[in-house]
């Protein structure tokens, strides 16, 4: 309780689903922020003032708590099923606050996008209690920020020169393998040196591009991993990692899981 918890739940009976960000916590209570993703049905989340907003699967909303809004199920709604959690954490609080203040509260979260996955583990840690000590709880949490705040830029340049640069510097990754190509290349082909081409990447996509050719290759590697039959070997030397070890640490930095335990949760 003095980092975080969170759950999964389906809810059925609007009577019974309601909650108020002005009346949540009650006297002495730490603040925090919730985050609440969707995965059947759909729910409102309503700002004090504001028309109710639909809250479908495939979208989350944040809310910090104490604030003026509201969430709850619908009289029409079918039922609602999703997966939350909240977080203490004074920093990432103020982070997150001034992220939703400049951005909103709700987003898209893509089923394979690396928010959700570490949105899950999030929600399995609170449930199983298997992270192993304090410090990969927070890496944990640290890890849902990053990838929140992201996403969020993601979404809000998919139409201009930031998701173009994505997709042609993605297309790039993906044409070389077997073989990594290198941030030198990437400025070579852009007509720029290494330290131009970085600053340009990163002022456009929020992302460096050593990391988010890196990105590319895990997902790459994430679809491999679908065949059972694949050696882990095998899929390394595909995806340009120089060894299977390297290959699961790499990995395991994206997807907060070891490549084996991946193939056995969506096997």
């Amino acid at each position: 309780m003095s980092a975080y918890f969170g759950s999964v739940e389906t809810r059925t009976d609007p009577a019974s689903y309601h909650w108020d960000g002005m009346k949540r916590l009650g006297r002495g209570d730490a603040p925090l922020f919730a985050f609440q993703l969707t995965m059947a049905g759909w729910g409102h989340f309503q700002l004090y003032g504001q028309p109710p907003r639909r809250v479908p699967p495939g979208t989350a909303f944040i809310a910090i708590m104490p604030s003026q809004h509201r969430y709850y199920l619908p009289a029409d709604s079918p039922g609602w099923t999703f997966g939350w959690i909240s977080i203490y954490h004074p920093y990432l609080l103020a982070r997150m606050t001034r992220q939703v203040a400049a951005t909103g509260p709700l987003v898209k979260v893509a089923p394979d996008s690396p928010l959700a996955a570490v949105a899950v583990r999030l929600m399995r840690g609170a449930i199983k209690k298997d992270f192993r000590d304090r410090f990969e709880v927070e890496q944990a949490l640290f890890d849902f920020l990053v990838a929140f705040e992201r996403g969020v830029h993601q979404t809000r340049g998919s139409s201009g020169e930031g998701q173009r640069l994505l997709d042609e510097v993605r297309s790039r990754v993906v044409a070389s393998l077997p073989h990594t190509i290198d941030v030198n290349a990437l400025a070579a082909d852009y007509g720029m040196s290494r330290t131009h081409f970085s600053h340009f990447f990163r002022t456009r996509t929020g992302l460096t591009p050593a990391r988010f050719a890196a990105e590319v290759r895990v997902r790459e590697a994430t679809r491999m991993l679908l065949d059972n039959r694949t050696p882990l070997k095998q899929i390394a030397e595909a995806c340009g990692f120089s060894n299977a070890n390297y290959f699961c640490k790499v990995f395991r930095r994206f997807q907060h899981l070891s490549p084996m335990s991946y193939r056995r949760a969506v096997r």
